[in-house]
Formats: C-alpha cells, sequence, structure tokens
C-alpha cells in the first residue's frame, strides 16, 4: 500500500471534539427544568427574578427564547393553535400558575418588571419577547375572559413603557377575533393601561410609527366599522381620548381627500382636450376624403381648416377649464398650508408656555423653601431669646 493512499474509512470510529456537540433541543426539557426553578421560588417574583437572571447561561434563553415567553406569558408551552402542550408522562407539570395570564391583576405591574428587568440584561431577548406576545394575541381565543383581560392589560404596560412596538397588535386584525369581538374587547382594556402609563401622546406617537393610526376601526366587528359607532363605543367605555384620535386621524383623511380631488378634476379636462383634439384630427381627414370628389381640392382644403378651428377652439375652452381648476386646486392647498403653520405656531406658542409655567413653580418652590428655612431660623431665635 502507497503511503500517501489514504486508509479506508469502514470500520473506523470518528471521533468528535465536545465544543462540536450541540445539545437536541428539547423544550419540554427547558419546561421541566424551569418549573422546578419556579417551585423553590414560590410567588415571590423578587426571587424569580433572581433565579431568571442566575439561570440565563444554564438554561439558554437566546435558544429557548420562545419556550421561555411562552411560560411567562401563558403558564406553559404553546402548541399550535394556541392550547397548552401537555407531557404523556401525567406525573409531569405542564402549566405553571405563576404567569401572566394566571396571577392577580395586582401582580402584573411586578411582572412588567420581571420582563423589564430581563431584557435590559440580555439584549437579545428583546425582539423574540415582541414575536412572542404576537403569537399569544393570535391565540388569544384559547384563553378564558379573565386570562384575556391580563394579557390585555400586560400589553398596555408593556406598550405604555416602550419595551416592544405596537406591531405585535396586528395579530388582533385576524378575521376569527375580529368577527367574535374578542379584539374589540381587547384594545379596551389594553387603552386603558396604556392611557395610564402614558397618556394619549404615547399612544398616538407609538400607533404612527407602527403605522397603526388609521387602523383602529378594524379592530371592530365590520357591522360596527362606522364613524358614529366608533364614537359611541368608546366614549361609553370612557375612552373620549380614543375617540378623538379616531376623529383626528378622519379630518386628517378628509382634508387630503379634499386636495387631491381636485388635481384628479384638473387632470381630466385635460384629457378631454386631448381627446378633442384628437376627433378634431380625425373629423378633418373624414371631410377631406368627402368633399375631394364633389367639390375638388380647394372645397377639401376650406373644410379641413373649418374642422381643425372648430377642434382648436373646443381644445382651448376645456384647456381653460383645467387651467381654472387647477388653480382652485392650488388655492386649496396653500390654504391648507397656512392652517398647518398656524396650528405649529400654536404649539410652539403652548410650549413655552408650559416651560414658563414649570419654571415659575420651580421658583415658587424655592421660595417657599426658603421660607420654611426662615421660620426654622426664627423658632431657633425665639426659642434661644425664651432660654435666656
Amino acid at each position: 500500500m502507497n503511503s500517501n493512499d489514504e486508509p479506508p474509512l469502514t470500520g473506523q470510529k470518528l471521533k468528535t471534539r465536545k465544543r462540536d456537540e450541540r445539545e437536541k433541543y428539547d423544550s419540554t426539557a427547558f419546561r421541566d427544568v424551569f418549573f422546578q426553578g419556579f417551585l423553590e421560588c414560590g410567588t415571590d417574583l423578587e426571587k424569580i427574578t433572581k433565579w431568571l437572571d442566575g439561570s440565563a447561561n444554564k438554561l439558554d434563553y437566546r435558544r429557548y427564547a420562545e419556550p421561555l415567553f411562552d411560560i411567562l406569558f401563558a403558564g406553559g408551552i404553546l402548541a399550535p393553535g394556541g392550547r397548552i402542550l401537555h407531557d404523556d408522562d401525567d406525573s409531569k407539570v405542564s402549566r405553571t400558575d405563576m404567569c401572566v395570564a394566571k396571577v392577580g391583576q395586582d401582580q402584573l405591574k411586578p411582572f412588567y418588571q420581571v420582563f423589564c428587568k430581563l431584557i435590559r440584561q440580555y439584549k437579545y431577548l428583546e425582539k423574540p419577547f415582541g414575536d412572542s406576545l404576537k403569537k399569544i394575541l393570535q391565540f388569544l381565543e384559547g384563553f378564558t375572559f379573565n386570562e384575556v383581560v391580563n394579557l390585555a392589560m400586560i400589553t398596555g404596560i408593556v406598550l405604555g413603557n416602550g419595551l416592544t412596538t405596537p406591531s405585535c397588535l396586528t395579530s388582533l386584525f385576524e378575521d376569527n377575533l375580529v368577527k367574535s369581538g374578542i379584539s374589540l374587547e381587547f384594545v379596551t382594556i389594553m387603552f386603558r393601561a396604556w392611557l395610564k402609563e402614558s397618556g394619549i401622546d404615547g399612544i398616538s406617537s407609538g400607533l404612527k410609527k407602527a403605522q397603526l393610526d388609521n387602523r383602529l376601526m378594524e379592530f371592530m366587528p365590520i357591522t360596527k366599522q362606522s364613524p358614529e359607532s366608533f364614537d359611541k363605543y368608546y366614549r361609553v367605555n370612557g375612552l373620549s381620548e380614543i375617540a378623538d384620535l379616531q376623529a383626528e386621524v378622519e379630518e386628517l383623511v378628509q382634508s387630503t381627500s379634499a386636495v387631491i380631488e381636485p388635481q384628479t378634476q384638473a387632470q381630466e379636462p385635460e384629457s378631454s382636450a386631448t381627446e378633442a383634439f384628437s376627433e378634431g384630427t380625425t373629423a378633418t381627414q373624414e371631410a377631406q376624403e368627402f368633399s375631394k370628389p364633389l367639390l375638388g381640392d380647394v372645397a377639401a382644403t376650406a373644410a379641413s381648416a373649418a374642422t381643425a378651428t372648430a377642434a382648436t377652439a373646443t381644445a382651448a375652452a376645456v384647456t381653460a377649464t383645467a387651467a381654472a381648476a387647477t388653480a382652485t386646486a392650488r388655492n386649496q392647498v396653500e390654504a391648507l398650508n397656512r392652517r398647518m403653520l398656524q396650528a405649529s405656531r400654536m404649539m410652539s406658542l403652548a410650549s413655552r408656555i408650559m416651560s414658563l409655567a414649570s419654571r415659575m413653580m420651580s421658583l415658587a418652590s424655592r421660595i417657599m423653601s426658603l421660607a420654611s428655612r426662615m421660620m426654622s431660623l426664627a423658632s431657633r431665635m425665639m426659642s434661644a431669646t425664651s432660654r435666656e
């Protein structure tokens, strides 16, 4: 055998380095270890937070991010369709009550702190967190009413503090959730929690960034998708801020349509002018053909000139109409720009007034502090005098 020839591999056992080996993905094993840790912590969320932080490397959160958030939100691993995955072994626990869906409402804000500290510590969990929340919302039909309420409240708290983006709400546009009214019930509870966290300005800003500010109507069942029904529903449910926000969006849409429509009308006369000129040319050719055998070349030329003159006059009239429509559209655009400029100036003035008020409050606070010190000094002097 030539020394340069490679030996045959038959019957040979290849060794694999430990660093090249990778454990098989096993979400149920992850769940079992997770539940054991939760059992040791009990219902103390501070202990749970510390345990989660200390177990990151052992449990490999980067790889098991999906089952991690499934358990924290729903209490167990979610199978396709939204049901909790149960183990074949009845002796094993498949779901814990120490999760967002099961805890009392007074524990939702502390539970948000669990998410917040976990994501701030491990930045790579930020995207899986948003994806998991989006998946949870898609499977709301698999949860009880009280569980949906908890999930809606934690979503409002999370969005109000910017822990994820409102793009997760697109799951609520699913037909089955909209038709059943689950989407509307969910966002109603969510908006209340969101308002408490960041106010209507935070909601407006978040929805605009996610391009959802003009889709609020889609959360309502089709039979109720009208401006009147929307306004009445949200005002009756104590969310007049959302009703006002939708009214502003509708007003903006109408203003934009008012600007675009005259421009479209201006384009139509121009098209009509082109058609009229084309028709005039065709008529000229027909007149030439008809008049040649009857009146000769001179008559045909005269008929052609007369027809062309008529077509030109028609085109000129239509062009004048188009110019008038264009001027009207330009005036409307200028008026809209003036209104926007006035609104911008008013907002700037309001901002300055608020800044001045803040300074005055600060000055008043300092004066009160100084007065308090003077009173304290006077009290000490009176006390010293009485002793003497």
